[in-house]
């Protein structure tokens, strides 16, 4: 299945990662992200799955690119990580979602975490957005610890 294409490129570059193969490790992340996309397409497949998989495909190459020093290319997944939040959100019939609002609240941790370490105003606003931009109850009842 396409979901299981998309955990054996996680994996294959979580462990290029690991055995210090940098190259090898971005063509996967990048791969799993690919496929996400499609995955972000189906409807045969519950919100819920497909917004993890679409936010850790992000995380994964956000984590990647802080490991490499590349900040801005750090900032950029983890934009899209938060407006895949927001885009699948609205899609989801069950408003008692748990692992909805998991996922926001990582989304907006990695970016709170981000601006700790590079103070920037612009990623502020960004960030104070992410409550706003829509009026799901998901978003509405979520609150940062």
């Amino acid at each position: 299945t396409m979901i299981s294409e998309w955990e054996k490129h996680t994996l294959l570059a979580d462990t290029a990662l690991q055995l210090d193969d940098p190259v090898r490790s971005i063509l996967h992340y990048q791969q799993a992200l690919n496929l996400s996309e499609e995955i972000t397409e189906r409807t045969d497949i519950q919100a819920d799955e497909r917004l993890l998989i679409s936010v850790i495909s992000c995380h994964n190459l956000a984590q990647f690119w802080r490991w490499a020093g590349d900040t801005e290319y750090e900032l950029k997944y983890l934009q899209l990580a938060s407006e895949k939040v927001l885009t699948l959100i609205p899609q989801c019939p069950n408003t008692q979602c748990s692992s909805f609002i998991d996922s926001i609240g990582c989304c907006k941790k990695a970016l709170i975490d981000f601006m700790k370490r590079h103070p920037n105003p612009k990623i502020a606003s960004m960030v104070e957005k992410i409550d706003t931009a829509t009026n799901c109850e998901m978003i509405a009842r979520f609150r940062l610890n």
